[in-house]
């Protein structure tokens, strides 16, 4: 089997912490490679050293590229030798096409030396009906949904002469159909001779997907394994360093009469007739495919968007909410799906973050706020989440994607909100910060907080969530408790089909 890359000793440092430590990795011809490891294990980083990322130049180590020693490097001089990476965040140009971002800086050109639109965009076109994907090549990409943007961002990165592919959490956005697409086109490139590694905190996908898998923690490599010699469960614990919790949710045990929350007939956009109630101490999730109006449905509540009719009741009367900060002055919280787009500022600090949705939540109380006591309750929310960082001034940005997840969930947990919408909790979070997360969330749950949870992860839905409401092309579809909450009756009523 000819090997396409070889990296070995490989070490890397950020203002004085070691991320990476005396790392070997290699991928051969045809291989789907599985990179694992909990949030800060260096996987990210890893990648982004052979991607040649800005500020992941080569520290420490040797990088053997189709055979040719790599010393300095540039993203695009990377993909010319046939490296292409996807990112785990979407980092296409919202304000050109499609076609402009998949051809960007090596755009097609006629006899006169201008851009050949037509062909460019005909190219485009065909590569991502390859993908399965039916969108016009001529499109704004700020007008795409997340989901699509992930598609043509593939479609990017298989437009080069590629021999190596890099997918960092390739499915976090897709639905299980793009998932299906993606799988497919993984073996077609595999089968071509074209090597891929695969970062995934999803182990059911490393186990369909990979061939071998290989798994970091704190830096070092601790196994390099078949898929076939190890199981889901032995994964998580190398990746951890210890056994995981798989449990499921019990039922609610309070009393399901002391409501809190409660949705009356809303309609608007793609929702049709939205009712629920939510009780004190509850832990409630929304599940659904992409497109359900699952998030519709939390904005509205939240006031981020309008809907045309209904009510939402707090503890049995009516409210009218239609800002963010109204519903914060409510003793909301609200965790959007999109960190990136809508969670963070990622060019100010974690305490900076933290610092806007306290004051808010605080203002005309008596009291001074100042960046001691928030930073004091920052460090203390940095603890309990375990978000790997210097401190509270550290800038967002500078954070792995998972621990920046970990910083929208800190940021809301200092407002200490009675009522806590989180949509996906825990996309791009390792298995480890996983079960943290979950147990924060039973906890608060204890305490008598009011939490809904959506989730596009069945099993997280039903490993944390007492009641499941399934939602189907804006309508709720079912409610399951018990031992109702089960994958197969969720898929059923997210389809729609019983």
């Amino acid at each position: 089997m000819d090997k396409l890359v070889e990296m070995k000793g490989m070490g890397k440092s950020f203002f004085g912490v070691k991320v990476l430590q005396d790392v070997d990795f290699e991928v051969n011809a045809g291989e789907v490679v599985a990179l694992c490891g909990e949030n800060g294990a260096g996987k990210s980083t890893l990648v982004k050293i052979l991607a040649a990322i800005n500020e992941y130049e080569i520290e420490s180590g040797t990088i053997t590229v189709l055979g040719e020693n790599i010393t300095r490097s540039t993203p695009l001089e990377m993909q010319h030798k046939g490296v292409s990476m996807i990112h785990q965040e979407i980092v296409l140009l919202d304000y050109m096409t499609v076609a402009q971002n998949i051809y960007l800086s090596r755009e097609p050109s006629n006899k006169l030396g201008f851009i050949d639109f037509k062909k460019m965009n005909t190219d485009a076109k065909a590569l991502l009906e390859s993908l399965g994907q039916d969108i016009n090549p001529t499109t704004l990409v700020r007008e795409l949904k997340i989901a699509q943007k992930q598609m043509v961002e593939i479609a990017k990165a298989i437009s080069f002469d590629v021999k190596v592919i890099i997918m960092d959490e390739p499915t976090a956005v897709l639905t299980n159909r793009e998932t299906e697409i993606l799988f497919k086109l993984i073996k077609t490139l595999a089968e071509r001779g074209i090597g891929i590694i695969y970062i995934s905190h999803r182990l059911g996908e490393v186990k369909e997907i990979a061939d071998r898998v290989t798994i970091l923690r704190d830096g070092f490599l601790v196994a390099n394994k078949n898929l076939e010699d190890v199981t889901e469960k032995e994964i998580a614990s190398l990746m951890v360093g210890r056994e995981v919790d798989e449990s499921v949710a019990t039922d609610f045990e309070g009393d399901v009469n002391d409501t809190v929350l409660e949705v009356k007939n809303m309609s608007g956009e793609i929702l049709k007739d939205i009712s629920f109630t939510v009780a004190k101490g509850e832990i409630l999730g929304f599940s659904g495919l992409i497109g359900a109006g699952r998030s519709e449905l939390m904005e509205m509540i939240f006031g981020l968007r309008k809907y045309d009719e209904g009510e939402v009741l707090l503890y049995g009367k009516p409210i009218k909410i239609k800002t963010a900060k109204a519903a914060i002055s409510s003793n909301m919280g609200f965790a959007t799906e999109d960190r990136k787009g809508t969670g963070l500022v990622t060019e100010r600090s974690i305490s900076e973050n933290a610092d806007y949705v306290y004051r808010v939540k605080n203002k005309g109380k008596l009291g001074i706020i100042t960046p001691k006591s928030i930073n004091t309750r920052v460090e203390e929310q940095i603890k309990n989440l375990r978000v790997i960082c210097r401190g509270p001034g550290q800038l967002v940005r500078n954070l792995s994607g998972g621990n920046q997840q970990k910083v929208v969930l800190a940021k809301w947990l200092l407002s200490e909100p009675d009522i806590f919408i989180v949509d996906e909790p825990t996309r791009g979070i390792d298995v480890g910060a996983r079960q943290e997360i979950y147990n924060i969330i039973r906890e608060l749950a204890k305490s008598g907080k009011t939490i809904i949870i959506v989730s596009s992860d069945m099993t997280e839905v039903l490993s944390i969530c007492q009641r499941v409401i399934v939602m189907h092309e804006g309508a709720i579809t079912g409610t399951l408790t018990g031992d109702n909450r089960t994958e197969e009756n969720i898929m059923h009523h997210a389809i729609n089909v019983m």
